[in-house]
């Protein structure tokens, strides 16, 4: 089994095609790196058998055979800045 981090196209969409930008051996990983790409990106998880190809086992192929879409969304940790030009309230 690995896990897939993706990002939408199209962010205002959400059922928008997606673009694989990392592959994972462990869940935790691929939380860390959806968080660190913000909102609009998903981890999936794909099981399926690699097959070996070539001498040494070289070249391989990852066959997928069953996916878990959408196992979390990333999110943006960063807390919202107040807008410029806005004054703070005096005390």
């Amino acid at each position: 089994m690995r896990y897939v981090v993706s990002r939408l196209k199209d962010l205002e969409d959400l059922e928008s095609e997606r673009v694989a930008i990392g592959w994972y051996p462990f869940l935790d990983l691929a939380k860390n790196h959806a968080d660190r790409m913000g909102p609009g990106t998903f981890v999936d998880a794909e099981g399926g058998t690699y097959y070996f190809d070539g001498p040494y086992g070289r070249r391989t192929l990852w066959q997928v055979e069953w996916t878990n879409r959408n196992l979390y969304q990333g999110r943006n940790k960063r807390s919202a800045l107040p807008e410029v030009g806005t004054a703070l309230p005096e005390v």
